[in-house]
């Protein structure tokens, strides 16, 4: 299956300082970007993140969705106070807090308290240790929701995890500090290992965290949750919450499985931020306002690209990056990038299903939502139509779609949105595979006999996938209209590592590896070079200069809040950026490069 771009006109986009052709237009070029898997998901994710959030009260500045200049994190700034938190609200940051035991006994959980405002030193939150068996994803552990209760300083959220010895499944505490009080709390039940959770804003800009099912819900052998518990202290609690939080229902039809998380996006224009709730083929959208359903879509992001492959045989997978933004025209667009990370190529199932799709509606209209376009790459394993027994000796002759291994893989930074010729875009990179080294269509056929899918068969069929990683074939990047969904420009040979407007002020920069002709999947048979720094104009590649040195951008992993949010158990990959006038960029060894305006060239800093 070869997916190509249709593009009236073919062009050449070579660099307009005549740098070798390392980059030609490769958008009315076909390349396979299908690919297929199974039904089976994913591989072990690491929780662990290198990030930092914004603790002074304002959450609403981790993760904002209005920029597409630049997808950056600034490391080394010297801290603004010897203090973390802000709780009156007056721009200074007066109090510390940190989860941890309490002093009286180590099996219990505290939140701990050094404050110039108030005398509390610590407020107990739970009688089990803070240990999670699960993945608790979403807000940082700590946040400021605002001043609820009146008393002139803001409350406190708590995020945690209840361990017993067995499961510790999270809960979410809000805390009045000048009581040393925990004035509501929600808790996910005991069978549950995995949440999300986030703070939402009212029109009065008070936030309103919320604890809900993650992924797993819906289809989970140990029983489903089927609500979210959101803030609300002028309501009745809500059975299944607890004090101070009322319920939404999340439980769809029978075997309709939760994603990972979600965004907050006021999608009915009444000044709330509304939750959409990401799911397997659909967007499921409440109201913290009404606690109610706003807007239910289903929708397939390979139906136009592969009208002739078996419906849903990629599961309605909704993972990688959902971005809620308000586009130049006013439009109310849900931008979802099925990809990885850029840089991950330890990942050779690259996000299993890789495609670009955006979601949009009228402005406080949510009805009039809809799929306003898609483009499906690929899929990484291969669908069978029966499974049945009779075909182990022969799997081949049971295939409904080939795998596509690592062929249409794309990678993305940050969210994929940047700006060319003053239009929002999307910029992903993609792999055009030669030939896989092999599908392992024993392996994966294995895992759905009897007995399925044990340790045994998954590590055979995971280990035998892997080899993918040095399939041959040729990296690039395509640029696509974000409202539209049309192909504008694109290049071969080249990987696109970020980008930012910081760098060189007044102007978006990318920060560009070109390759040889030919390459492995995972560039490990590339030795880094000095990165090209590029802009976009006109659609094509102009040089602004090369780094002195050669090496490969250091990264950093955001966790999604707000929104930017997630399918899957992801992250929005970032440049390191040094402040200064201008900025500078850290390299993987180090080296930071910097601008210099008045020579106009790159020099280590």
């Amino acid at each position: 299956m070869r997916l190509a771009f249709a593009v009236p006109f073919a062009l050449v986009l070579a660099c307009a300082d005549g740098f070798p052709d390392t980059a030609t237009l490769d958008i009315g070029t076909s390349f396979d970007t299908s690919t297929s898997t199974s039904t089976s998901t994913s591989t072990t994710f690491s929780t662990t993140f290198s990030t930092t959030f914004d603790t002074t009260g304002d959450p609403t500045t981790t993760g904002s969705s209005t920029s597409t200049t630049s997808s950056t994190s600034t490391t080394d700034e010297p801290p603004d106070s010897l203090r973390q938190y802000d709780l009156d609200g007056d721009g200074q940051p007066d109090t510390d807090l940190s989860l941890g035991t309490c002093s009286q006994s180590a099996d219990l959980t505290c939140l701990r308290v050094e404050s110039d405002l108030v005398p509390v030193l610590e407020v107990s939150l739970s009688p089990l240790p803070d240990q999670c068996d699960g993945n608790f994803f979403g807000a940082p552990r700590i946040t400021l929701i605002g001043d609820h209760d009146g008393d002139g300083l803001s409350e406190v959220t708590a995020r945690h995890c209840r361990f017993d010895g067995d499961q510790g499944p999270p809960s979410l505490a809000v805390v009045t500090l000048p009581t040393a009080a925990v004035s509501a709390r929600a808790d996910a039940p005991a069978a549950q290992d995995n949440a999300w959770t986030d703070d939402l804003r009212d029109p009065q800009g008070l936030r309103h965290p919320f604890l809900a099912p993650s992924y797993g819900d819906g289809d989970n052998p140990q029983g489903n949750w089927g609500r979210l518990c959101v803030y609300r202290p002028d309501l009745p609690p809500a059975e299944g919450c607890g004090p101070g939080f009322s319920a939404i229902p999340t439980l769809l039809a029978p075997g309709e499985f939760r994603e990972v998380g979600g965004t907050l996006q006021d999608l009915d224009g009444d000044g709330w931020e509304d939750i959409n709730l990401v799911y397997h083929r659909r967007q499921h959208t409440v109201s913290a306002a009404t606690l109610a359903l706003v807007h239910d879509l289903e929708y397939d992001v390979a139906a136009a690209s592969e009208p002739q492959s078996p419906k849903w045989f990629h599961s309605g997978r909704n993972y990688g990056t959902h971005s809620a933004v308000v586009g130049g025209d006013g439009q109310r667009r849900l931008v979802v990038v099925g990809g990885a990370p850029v840089g991950t190529f330890g990942d050779d199932l690259c996000n299993v299903s890789r495609f670009l799709a955006v979601l949009e509606s009228s402005p406080g209209q949510p009805a009039t939502r809809k799929l306003a376009w898609s483009t499906y790459f690929s899929f990484s394993s291969t669908i069978f139509k029966t499974y049945d027994p009779v075909y182990t000796a022969d799997p081949i002759a049971d295939v409904a779609r080939l795998a596509d291994a690592v062929d249409g893989c794309i990678h993305r930074f940050g969210d994929s949105r940047t700006v060319m010729d003053g239009d929002e875009v999307l910029l992903v990179n993609y792999f055009a595979m030669d030939a896989p080294v092999d599908l392992c269509l024993d392996e994966q056929f294995a895992l759905y006999q009897p007995p399925t899918w044990t340790d045994a068969k998954a590590d055979a069929w995971y280990g035998c996938f892997a080899k993918n990683r040095k399939a041959s074939g040729k990296w690039g990047m395509q640029v696509v209209d974000e409202r539209t969904g049309q192909g504008l420009t694109g290049s071969q040979q080249t990987y696109v590592w970020g980008w930012s407007d910081q760098l060189r002020p007044g102007e978006i920069v990318y920060l560009v590896e070109y390759l040889p002709p030919t390459t492995r999947w995972d560039l490990s048979d590339v030795a880094p070079s000095a990165l090209q720094v590029q802009a976009l104009v006109g659609g094509l590649w102009q040089s602004r200069g090369t780094f002195p040195v050669a090496g490969r951008p250091k990264l950093q992993q955001r966790v999604p809040t707000g929104a930017q949010g997630v399918g899957s158990y992801t992250t929005f990959a970032e440049l390191t950026l040094h402040p200064g006038d201008p900025a500078g960029v850290e390299l993987e060894d180090g080296t930071i490069v910097a601008h210099d305006p008045d020579s106009d060239a790159w020099l280590v800093r």
